[in-house]
C-alpha cells in the first residue's frame, strides 16, 4: 500500500508496520524499531523536535532503504537547526525523483531562501515532468473496493481484478464488459489481493488475507490467509490451499514453470504441484514482508520484492538468497507488483512519490540494477498497485484520485483508500 503523508502519527505508524517485516531486521530489531517510531510520533505530537530527529535516526539506521523515514528525518534535522545534514538526504530524494512535498513543507521552514535549498526544489520540479505512455481501459464507477491484484487469460483476453474490501474478483471480457467472476473467503471474508492465471490447468489462483480493510473486519475473530484456485470457465472454487498458523499475511502468487505456487508475505513459501500443502521457503535471508515476485523462464531464479527494502534474487532450490545492488540514485523501496521482461524486471513503485512503473535492467550476473527506464511517472488520474505482462504490454489497475467525499458509511481508515477502480495499459518497450 502507498505509504500516507510524511510526518503524520498515521505514517510512522504505517512506516512502522514497513519495518517490522524488514528482512534485514531480526524480530528483536523490529520490536526495537517499533519503538522508536511510536517515541518519534509522540515527539511530534509534543512539539519535541529533538525526541522526534533522535528516534528517527534510530529507525533510519535500523532501516536505511526507507525513504518516507529518511524524508522525515530530514524534517527533523531542518527543526533542530542541522541544516546541512537535512539537505544532504534531500539531495538524495531529489536525485531519486522522489518528493514528498518538500517545495511546502513548513517542517522545512528554516532551509527556505537557502540557495542550496532552492537549487533542489528547481531540480525537483525539473525531475518531476510526468511521463506518460499508457492508455485508458476501464474505469469501475463505484467508490471504494480497493483494488490490489490483477490477471490476465491468454486465451479469451479477459481482465481480472480483485478488491480488497469485498474480496470479490472482476472480469472484464473482450467486450469491456465487467461481471464478478468469484470471491475469496474462509471462516469469514478476506481480501482479493495477488492473483495469478495458471493457463496449463485453466485455474485462476487469487490470494486472500485479511485486512482491515475488509468490510465488517473483526480483528477478534481467527482469520486463515489462503490461495484460492478457481476455474477459468466457471468461476468455481476448485482447489483451496489455507495457511497455518506459522504463516500469515499472504500477499502476491506467481505460476513457476513446473506448476508450483510462488507466495509472497510474511515469509516466501511454495505449493509444490501435487504437494497439496504450503511450504515456507528456508532463504538465506529472512525475506518479510514481500510482495510482488517474479520467476524466471527457466526456474532456477525468482526475485521477490521486499517493499520496505528493495529486491532479492532466490535460489528456489537451496533458498540462496541475496539483495540486488542498485546505483545510489535509483531506489528499489515501495515495489508492490514485479514481473520478469526479456530479461528485466518490471516494477509497479507506489511507496514513492510519485509512483512509478519502472523497466529495471539486471548485470548479466542478475545480481544488480544497472539501470532504469521509466515506463510510467506522475500520472495522477491513477495510483497503480499491481500489472499482468501481455506480450509486450503491461495492463496495470489502481486507484483514482481520492474523492472530495466519501459516503458517510465508509469507515475513516478506508476514506483513503476509496477512489475509483482503473485499469491502464502501457507498452514496455
Amino acid at each position: 500500500m502507498t505509504p500516507i503523508g510524511p510526518k503524520s502519527a498515521l505514517c510512522l505508524a504505517v512506516t512502522w508496520l514497513l519495518l517490522a517485516g524488514n528482512p534485514a531486521l531480526t524480530q528483536t530489531n523490529a520490536a526495537a524499531a517499533q519503538d522508536h517510531l511510536r517515541a518519534a510520533a509522540q515527539a511530534y505530537r509534543d512539539g519535541d523536535f529533538a525526541g522526534f530527529t533522535t528516534s528517527l535516526e534510530t529507525a533510519v539506521a535500523l532501516n536505511p532503504f526507507s525513504l518516507p523515514s529518511q524524508y522525515n528525518l530530514a524534517c527533523g534535522y531542518a527543526r533542530t537547526g542541522r541544516e546541512e545534514e537535512a539537505l544532504a538526504i534531500l539531495g538524495s530524494l531529489v536525485a531519486a525523483r522522489v518528493d514528498f512535498g518538500m517545495a511546502a513543507d513548513q517542517d522545512l521552514a528554516s532551509l527556505h531562501g537557502n540557495p542550496q535549498f532552492d537549487r533542489l526544489v528547481s531540480e525537483l520540479d525539473a525531475n518531476l515532468q510526468p511521463v506518460r505512455a499508457s492508455e485508458h481501459r476501464f474505469t469501475l464507477d463505484q467508490l471504494g473496493l480497493i483494488p490490489e491484484g490483477i490477471a490476465h487469460d491468454s486465451q479469451t483476453g479477459r481482465i481480472f481484478f480483485g478488491s480488497m474490501r469485498t474480496g470479490d474478483v472482476y472480469v472484464i471480457d473482450g467486450n469491456e464488459q465487467l461481471s464478478k467472476f468469484s470471491t475469496v473467503h474462509h471462516d469469514g471474508k478476506l481480501a482479493a489481493i495477488g492473483m495469478s492465471v495458471d493457463q496449463p490447468n485453466n485455474i485462476l489462483w487469487v490470494v486472500g488475507s485479511s485486512s482491515f480493510l475488509v468490510e465488517e473486519f473483526d480483528e477478534e475473530a481467527p482469520a486463515r490467509d489462503g490461495v484460492f484456485g478457481f476455474d477459468l470457465d466457471s468461476g468455481d472454487l476448485v482447489k483451496k490451499y489455507i495457511a497455518d498458523e506459522s504463516i500469515e499475511n499472504f500477499n502476491d502468487v506467481v505460476v513457476g514453470v513446473n506448476g508450483e505456487l510462488y507466495v509472497s508475505g510474511s515469509a516466501l513459501s511454495v505449493i509444490r504441484s501435487g504437494s497439496g500443502k504450503i511450504e515456507p521457503i528456508d532463504t538465506s535471508l529472512p525475506i518479510f514482508g514481500s510482495n510482488g515476485i517474479a520467476v524466471r523462464p527457466d526456474g532456477r531464479r525468482i526475485f521477490v520484492s521486499s517493499y520496505p527494502v528493495g529486491i532479492a534474487a532466490v535460489n528456489p532450490d537451496t533458498g540462496e538468497s541475496q539483495w540486488l545492488a542498485a546505483p545510489d540514485n535509483i531506489s528499489l523501496y515501495g515495489i508492490d507488483g514485479l514481473y520478469w521482461y526479456e530479461s528485466d524486471l518490471i516494477g509497479v513503485q507506489n511507496g514513492v512519490r510519485p509512483w512509478r512503473l519502472l523497466r529495471m535492467q539486471l548485470n548479466e550476473e542478475q545480481t544488480a540494477v544497472t539501470n532504469v527506464r521509466l515506463i510510467e511517472f506522475a500520472n495522477a488520474d491513477v495510483t497503480a498497485t499491481t500489472g499482468a505482462i501481455v506480450g509486450d504490454v503491461i495492463h496495470y489497475v489502481g486507484q483514482g484520485p481520492e474523492p472530495n467525499s466519501v459516503p458517510s458509511h465508509f469507515p475513516e481508515a478506508i476514506a483513503k483508500f476509496a477512489g475509483k477502480i482503473v485499469v491502464m495499459t502501457a507498452p514496455l518497450n
